[in-house]
């Protein structure tokens, strides 16, 4: 049986008559990687501080590791790395001194916890160079390193690849899969980056003025919507009208760039191309779509909003 690692219920946290979050619902299990995806002042972070005892709900309960007593769950946050707000770290020290500092914060014994975390975020060539003088994504790699320090079985990570190029972007992406893989660490991560948050999150919650909207896994979103064969030719109305009659479906021909959209379900990439190139229509693109993770936020916002 999977490990509940975080079970939130009805968890409600008010400012005056302002709802940061009202009666969010949630639970994370070992090796999950859940998305939390909303805009600025959805009650992303307010959720995160509260997992974290930086802020207190009103209202609802909170269970780590299947604990939901006070003093348990201050043992339990010991074992979740976060990184919910940039953690202090000094300007006048180096990379591999400020993990000393968390360290000894943390009272590890283990003193190759450093090198580690070095190495997981790829910042173990850095030397005695300052943090000071290291630039936004460096920094980001460096507060990550901070959270992975005590090799954590819980990570709760808002905004971890603010700042990095494409390049840290995809490490941070292999790293955190394969820590939910191979460790069955669990992650809860935001971003507006919802195309990254797509290739790497197995659940998504989407959270819009401190409510809950909807949960879903990656493999509802993958059948929320038609998968289509995207195919520009110099000749669109030709084909169009090839394949309709070939594999009775509705093809559509964009008026804007005469591109054709044929649902990738009966008719595979292969037969499409096929079937042109044997008639001597040619070919000049070719590509299926996937359904889109911010497509469909921006759609269940549009809903929400009515």
């Amino acid at each position: 049986m999977t490990t509940c690692v975080l079970k939130a219920t009805n968890l409600t946290k008010q400012y005056g008559t302002s709802y940061a979050l009202d009666n969010v619902s949630l639970s994370i299990h070992a090796g999950e990687i859940y998305g939390l995806i909303g805009e600025n002042g959805a009650g992303k972070t307010t959720l995160m501080r509260i997992i974290g005892n930086l802020a207190r709900p009103n209202r609802g309960s909170l269970a780590l590791f299947g604990e939901t007593e006070p003093h348990q769950l201050n043992e339990r946050r010991k074992r979740i790395g976060f990184m919910i707000e940039t953690p202090a770290l000094y300007a006048e020290m180096s990379a591999r001194n400020n993990l000393e500092f968390y360290r000894r914060l943390y009272q590890l014994t283990d003193t190759t916890a450093i090198d580690r975390a070095l190495r997981e975020v790829n910042l173990e060539e850095t030397g005695g160079k300052k943090v000071g003088d290291f630039s936004l994504g460096m920094r980001q790699r460096l507060a990550l390193a901070v959270a992975l320090l005590h090799d954590p079985a819980f990570l709760v990570l808002d905004e971890p690849i603010n700042g990095l190029d494409p390049s840290g972007i995809a490490d941070v992406r292999e790293l955190l899969t394969r820590l939910a893989k191979e460790k069955r660490v669990a992650i809860l991560i935001s971003s507006h980056f919802l195309s990254e948050l797509q290739l790497l999150a197995t659940r998504f919650g989407f959270i819009h003025k401190g409510r809950m909207l909807r949960e879903m896994t990656s493999d509802e979103l993958t059948l929320s919507d038609e998968r289509y064969i995207c195919i520009r030719t110099s000749q669109p109305a030709e084909a169009a009208k090839l394949l309709q009659d070939k594999f009775l479906v509705s093809v559509i021909v964009r008026e804007d760039t005469g591109e054709l959209r044929v649902p990738a379900d009966p008719v595979s990439i292969e037969q499409a191309m096929a079937t042109l190139l044997h008639h001597g229509i040619p070919i000049d693109h070719v590509a299926v779509t996937s359904p889109s993770l911010e497509t469909y936020y921006r759609n269940l916002i549009k809903e929400e909003r009515g």
